[in-house]
């Protein structure tokens, strides 16, 4: 004999609700009008420089500046060259496939051994003797500008050189008001967020430290060996060319950089 089974009031509402047909089935609260909100679209990153190498002269305080603005990005790689017996700008810009070069650190001018760092990959090259600003490339290829040498020093893969006076933010680095006063040619390395300058020009010190601070977007700059160098020879120079660019011997250079390819353009009085 079977049991009864007690089915509760609101079980049995819902079990006599299963069994009526559809369209007599209760139907269910529909929900108010639903939005969705998104999150607003992201801002762009910032722009990738573009590949193209601008050179151009221009007068500042009755001097006239030539500068060489390149792209600071990872397709562009500046290499530090070391040839003992010296050699000009030039040449080192043809033997490395350059598209720009800049002089190096001091020198003896006469049996060309070098005055103060310099660092080759990880191997020391020349011992730091003045403690000045360097300009350091490192393993990965980012460029810096600093005085803190335990952060390079024999660290395998980095490349060092010590270079002049700083010029931006502006400091004397134990040279003398004379020299800065001397009015000679001069070249000059300054790094901003996005590019690269060269400048090149006759100029005093004071001068051209004001022209890189007003007149290009740089953070940091430095004075290289000028002088003799730019009109002669040196052991050491910074070369800068497009990326995975091979070593030459030869007098005629191509050129190329990774897509898209790069546009040199030429323009005066900017």
């Amino acid at each position: 004999m079977l049991g009864q089974v007690t089915v509760s009031p609101r079980a049995a509402g819902r079990t006599e609700a299963a069994r009526a047909p559809s369209s007599q089935r209760p139907q269910a609260e529909q929900p108010a009008k639903v939005y969705v909100y998104r999150s607003e679209a992201k801002p762009p990153s910032h722009p990738h420089p573009k590949h193209v190498v601008k050179v151009w002269t221009t007068t500042y305080k009755k001097r006239i500046f030539r500068v060489t603005q390149l792209p600071r990005c990872r397709h562009m790689e500046a290499v530090i060259s070391y040839e003992p017996v010296g050699e000009t700008k030039e040449r080192a810009k043809k033997r490395l496939n350059g598209v720009a070069v800049c002089t190096g650190s001091f020198h003896n001018p006469r049996s060309m051994s070098l005055a103060d760092f310099l660092q080759r990959n990880g191997n020391v090259n020349s011992r730091a003797t003045t403690g000045r600003w360097f300009f350091a490339v490192q393993e990965n290829g980012d460029l810096d500008m600093s005085n803190n040498y335990m952060l390079v020093k024999g660290r395998s893969g980095v490349s060092v050189i010590t270079l002049g006076q700083r010029l931006l933010p502006l400091h004397r680095d134990g040279f003398s008001v004379a020299f800065m006063n001397r009015v000679t040619d001069r070249m000059a390395l300054g790094l901003g967020h996005d590019y690269i300058f060269i400048v090149q020009g006759k100029s005093d010190i004071w001068r051209l430290a004001d022209f890189m601070a007003k007149q290009l977007p740089c953070k940091v700059a430095l004075n290289a060996d000028g002088g003799h160098v730019v009109r002669g020879r040196s052991p050491v120079h910074i070369v800068f060319r497009w990326r995975n660019q091979p070593v030459t011997q030869k007098a005629e250079v191509t050129q190329r950089a990774p897509q898209p390819e790069p546009v040199v353009k030429f323009m005066l009085g900017e």
